[in-house]
């Protein structure tokens, strides 16, 4: 398949990145010359062009600019009957997004997340994109909103991510510093952490809300710690957070 990405920053190269190997030709915009030459240097199926070139060597374009400057970067470009447009972009609707990119066709919305680049990532889309599962779901998890506003609530929750990497840092600041050996305690709640979010199978349901009841032990330090930050507020602050950002995305 010929893919292109419009576009080429931390998100993207990923997106790239996690398809080199699929044997697949891929144009990448000299945008964020450092994150295309770099790829293109590495792989020989990669390759490096303007914005129009891009387009006139793909058949499905990924489209990763910001929605501030997508009028602009998109209404100069001739785009052409026939070829997929994929969005990676938040605060543009599909129909903004199919109007810029005619007489090619607007497919789905899409969000990826860095670790798509090495599989195992969630993907959101809506609506269902046939391209984007048959391109990424084969090592990573597609999930398909039924609505837009279902796409946005999902979107705000996704914020959850840095609040944990950021907690977790934090931890490990701490606990490198009481014992002076960082890396032993980024690895040691690294693989704490993950490999017990991580332990039941995906299809299990309500798999977090069991983790914390078997972390329950009565006067045991887990939930010492839990219920000291439950005590201030942390969790409804939590909750109040991702409403804002749900708020935020719902005004568009």
């Amino acid at each position: 398949m010929r893919l292109g990405y419009l576009g080429f920053g931390t998100i993207a190269r990923a997106c790239a990145e996690g398809l080199v190997n699929d044997g697949h030709d891929i144009v990448v915009s000299e945008r964020s010359r450092a994150n295309s030459s770099e790829l293109a240097e590495r792989f020989d199926n990669v390759t490096v062009a303007d914005n129009q070139g891009v387009l006139d060597a793909s058949d499905v374009v990924f489209v990763g600019s910001t929605a501030e400057q997508a009028e602009a970067m998109l209404s100069a470009l001739r785009f052409r009957e026939g070829q997929q447009v994929i969005s990676f972009m938040v605060g543009i609707s599909p129909e903004q997004v199919q109007d810029l990119v005619a007489p090619a066709t607007f497919e789905t919305l899409m969000i990826p997340f860095p670790s798509i680049a090495s599989g195992g990532s969630p993907v959101l889309v809506f609506p269902a994109s046939p391209t984007v599962e048959a391109l990424y779901g084969g090592s990573n998890t597609v999930i398909t909103m039924k609505s837009e506003s279902d796409f946005n609530e999902f979107l705000a929750a996704q914020a959850l991510l840095s609040v944990v990497a950021k907690s977790l840092a934090v931890g490990i600041d701490w606990l490198g510093r009481k014992t002076g050996s960082a890396h032993e305690a980024e690895k040691f709640l690294r693989l704490l952490i993950g490999g017990s979010i991580m332990a039941a199978p995906m299809e299990t349901e309500n798999a977090m809300a069991d983790l914390v009841d078997s972390l329950n032990t009565p006067g045991g330090l887990n939930q010492q710690l839990r219920e000291y930050m439950a005590d201030r507020n942390t969790y409804d602050d939590l909750v109040q957070g991702i409403e804002v950002l749900s708020a935020r995305l719902a005004e568009g």
